[in-house]
């Protein structure tokens, strides 16, 4: 990783380590999707990017994206499976005591769908020593990705929001007009500090978007309004760390 563009940007596409690692959960994500929609397909590509021909809408798709989710914290380590996808980059970002989000978000966009996540930013809210990791589970590119504002252009649109009238429609035109379209292949993730200001399109490509997201930070970073006992696990320690937390432990018994 380029650790000096990252902090200058905020963000960066980054190529999987062990790729093996998002083609094993996404076959699973992929294998349980054809199980709950009833249907038969031995191409996981294949089905996720026409997934909308199903005609699956509203409540009947939310329903399949809530189970979805459910199966995947429940039955596949999404977590741990991303980290050692990506571990060499998220340890050199927080260190080698590494909490992680408890229960990944999953989106399925399909073309034309107009429920869409409004132009935001996750920051102050969560905490700015967070690391979002946004998965695309198919190759994205267009409006079938998302786009983000870098630390500069963030700092602008938020400006524009603060000082005119119309505010919050300033800086969605501005984060539509000046944000970065990221185009990336399955195997890459984007990595972006919670301060940036990002959103998606309605996808107009004729493919559906199948994407996971989910945070890290680390141990010793402070944490914003959502608490680390109720919304992360840890997933790596130092030995350091582990010889203090076990000498807390029995010190407080």
């Amino acid at each position: 990783m380029d650790t000096k563009r990252f902090v200058e940007k905020g963000y960066d596409i980054i190529s999987a380590d062990n790729p093996s690692e998002l083609t094993q959960l996404r076959d699973k994500i992929f294998a349980k999707a054809k199980e709950l929609a009833g249907v038969e397909s031995d191409d996981p590509e294949g089905f996720l990017n026409n997934f909308h021909r199903l005609e699956l809408r509203g409540p009947e798709l939310n329903k399949l994206r809530m189970e979805l989710i459910g199966y995947c914290t429940e039955h596949l380590d999404v977590g741990k499976t991303i980290f050692d996808a990506y571990s060499k980059t998220l340890t050199e970002l927080l260190g080698p005591d590494i909490l992680v989000q408890k229960t990944a978000n999953m989106v399925i966009q399909q073309p034309g769908d107009p429920d869409r996540v409004p132009t935001h930013r996750d920051a102050p809210l969560n905490s700015p020593f967070e690391i979002v990791v946004w998965v695309p589970l198919v190759d994205v590119y267009d409006t079938k990705g998302m786009y983000v504002l870098d630390r500069a252009k963030t700092e602008v649109g938020l400006d524009m929001q603060r000082n005119s009238e119309s505010g919050y429609q300033d800086l969605s035109r501005f984060a539509e007009q000046e944000g970065d379209v990221l185009d990336m292949p399955f195997g890459h993730a984007l990595f972006f500090w919670p301060g940036l200001v990002h959103a998606v399109d309605i996808n107009v490509e004729q493919e559906t978007r199948w994407a996971l997201n989910i945070r890290y930070k680390n141990l010793f970073a402070p944490t914003g309004a959502k608490g680390q006992i109720e919304f992360f696990d840890v997933l790596k320690l130092s030995p350091l760390a582990r010889l203090a937390l076990e000498y807390e432990k029995e010190a407080y018994k």
